[in-house]
């Protein structure tokens, strides 16, 4: 086996968004069931995106919606919360995680049982989330964040690093114009297809 990955720590400062079939966007208990980086026993985790085009794709593939009918059926609640939070891990784009030797693949691969992995031994050395390529809609940029977060009013001062200031922004459905921008599971990721292709270019 090689050396284990080591991303390096950066701090986020910015509006992030997500969608919620809940009344608050965050969880307090441990996640039910298995997402990338987090298995059905490691904690609260929270997923966030940094645009509301990439939380509405996120939630387009994890639903299969493939319709604008489909679309008609959701009404979903998009939250915008303002993170602050520090010692993230750094895999934002394929390049840097394979710098920090993770491979790129496993950054949007359907099976994500190498996330979960990485997840698990990142929440262990410190670290409070990861930065990574959005699975949903290439180009764009997740976030998830180990450990509870409790919504605090839109503009409050954070009195507790668990506390994040979010508001609803809407509830209602994806627009439709980002049904044929999603990637839907099972189908190739553009981001990753160009990585390889200018990698390849580099090798030669």
């Amino acid at each position: 086996m090689g050396p284990e990955p080591s991303p390096q720590s950066v701090e986020v400062d910015g509006v992030y968004f997500r969608y919620s079939s809940y009344d608050v966007p965050f969880w307090v208990r441990p996640n039910t069931t298995e997402e990338r980086w987090n298995g059905a026993d490691d904690g609260p985790t929270q997923y966030l995106s940094a645009t509301a085009d990439g939380a509405w794709a996120e939630l387009i593939r994890n639903e299969n919606l493939r319709s604008e009918s489909d679309l008609e059926l959701v009404q979903m609640g998009l939250w915008q919360a303002q993170v602050i939070e520090g010692v993230i891990a750094d895999y934002s784009d394929f390049e840097t995680a394979e710098r920090a030797g993770f491979d790129a693949d496993a950054l949007v691969d359907d099976n994500q049982s190498r996330c979960r992995a990485e997840g698990q031994r990142l929440r262990e050395a410190g670290f409070r989330g990861v930065l990574y390529p959005s699975a949903a809609l290439p180009g764009e940029i997740n976030l998830v964040l180990f450990g509870p977060r409790i919504l605090l009013p839109w503009g409050a001062t954070r009195l507790l690093s668990s506390g994040v200031p979010g508001m609803l922004l809407t509830n209602g459905a994806p627009p439709a114009e980002l049904l044929p921008r999603t990637r839907h599971v099972g189908a190739p990721h553009t981001g990753l297809t160009e990585h390889r292709r200018k990698a390849g270019r580099r090798e030669r």
